[in-house]
């Protein structure tokens, strides 16, 4: 009888996850949901695609590349409203802010890459192109016209960011006014309007805020 063990067929390996630039950009997509482009790094990006870090070398040199990829993939996606002068700027204003807006809500992602490692992306800088040319049509001068470009995007965005977390916690957390003393009856009855607030009517009073804004400044003589 032969003593000789039997031979162990080999073992199939699994082919290894294809990789290419489309799924790199979309597991960093899914990464910078809940976290800052500061809070992920080249080794986050290889674990949730399951593979070594080197492999995304082949495809992004640095971590830096791979998130302008990501905010040009982003922003290039934004439905970028005509401005052409042919309406009040006032009018053109608004539908750029809330071109803004709608697409802030389909790509909350959006809010968290506006800049990169301190710099603005220039994806972001195409989508502020119809605002420039605004400015420019309205005469005002290079150093008013920073201050103003600051200002806006600064006050959009950041309303836009608010209402992100806000009204969820309006829809969803207890009640923030104690009906108490002598408005008692009047702060119930804010407590129960209150939930009913939607993201679209906030924005659209700061956004009309925001103009009558720079009416004022651009009035001043």
């Amino acid at each position: 009888m032969s003593s000789q063990k039997p031979v162990p067929s080999p073992r199939r390996r699994g082919r290894p996850p294809k990789v290419n630039r489309d799924r790199v950009i979309d597991v960093t997509l899914r990464l910078l949901e809940d976290v800052g482009p500061d809070e992920i790094s080249m080794a986050d990006v290889a674990a949730g695609l399951g593979v070594p870090v080197m492999t995304l070398y082949n495809h992004f040199p640095n971590l830096s590349e791979l998130l302008q990829a990501v905010a040009d993939h982003t922003f290039g996606l934004f439905e970028l409203p005509p401005m052409a002068g042919e309406e009040p700027w006032q009018a053109e204003l608004m539908t750029w802010l809330r071109a803004l807006a709608r697409h802030c809500e389909r790509h909350p992602v959006a809010l968290r890459i506006v800049s990169i490692e301190g710099r603005t992306t220039p994806a972001w800088q195409r989508i502020m192109a119809p605002l420039l040319q605004m400015l420019h049509a309205l005469d005002v001068r290079e150093e008013e016209a920073a201050l103003l470009l600051a200002w806006i995007t600064s006050q959009a965005m950041g309303l836009i960011y608010i209402e992100e977390f806000a009204e969820p916690a309006r829809r969803l957390g207890p009640r923030s006014l104690d009906p108490v003393g002598e408005h008692r009856e009047w702060l119930g009855a804010l407590n129960h309007y209150l939930p009913t607030v939607r993201r679209e009517q906030v924005l659209e009073l700061g956004f009309q805020s925001l103009v009558m804004g720079l009416e004022r400044q651009l009035s001043q003589p």
